[in-house]
């Protein structure tokens, strides 16, 4: 991997590699919200603060799956299998789910003016 580092003290190599990892995966988890995040053209706070709540919490059921379920136990830390279930095959196995169970609904009442 190539870091640029300009004007910062180098404590060593490993300290820019852990820097730039944990970077990546604060950005993975933004994004990975950003994917599960319920759309909406609300504007009440309350209703979105529910929806970021729920992709918070779908997203560290995955990170739990991942860890207690998936890993592979090895010397030195469980090895994970982030191919076995990837974040977005989960969601749309949810919405799978969520379309089998309330249906779908493919047309909108529209009331005609007078």
């Amino acid at each position: 991997m190539v870091y640029a580092c300009w004007g910062i003290d180098l404590h060593s190599t490993g300290w820019v590699y852990q820097t730039y990892r944990r970077r990546f995966g604060i950005e993975t988890s933004y994004r990975q919200l950003n994917e599960a995040r319920i759309k909406t053209t609300t504007r009440d706070p309350a209703l979105r603060l529910l929806f970021v709540a729920i992709a918070l919490i779908l997203r560290n059921v995955w990170v739990w799956v991942h860890r207690q379920l998936l890993a592979t136990p090895r010397r030195g830390g469980r090895k994970l299998n982030l191919r076995l279930l990837p974040f977005k095959m989960l969601l749309l196995w949810l919405a799978y789910l969520a379309v089998l169970t309330f249906g779908i609904v493919d047309s909108v009442a529209v009331a005609q003016a007078p």
